[in-house]
């Protein structure tokens, strides 16, 4: 399985990108705006993760450069 996300701010350019993917028999659905930011972090972490464990010493000093 494939995916995409769009994002549009105009809402019938995506009904009509809805109704595209159906006719072509493909499913969609809307996400929320928690959705998606989920989505972000864990893309955010799998990219992120390099090593198996780190430090909480480690962890603390990259918060502390916020």
């Amino acid at each position: 399985m494939n995916s995409i996300i769009i994002e549009s701010k105009n809402k019938s350019d995506l009904k009509l990108l809805v109704q595209f993917a159906k006719k072509l028999g493909m499913q969609s659905r809307a996400l929320s705006i928690e959705e998606a930011e989920d989505i972000g972090l864990l893309n955010a972490m799998k990219k992120g993760r390099r090593k198996d464990y780190v430090s909480k010493e480690q962890v603390m000093k990259k918060l502390d450069k916020w």
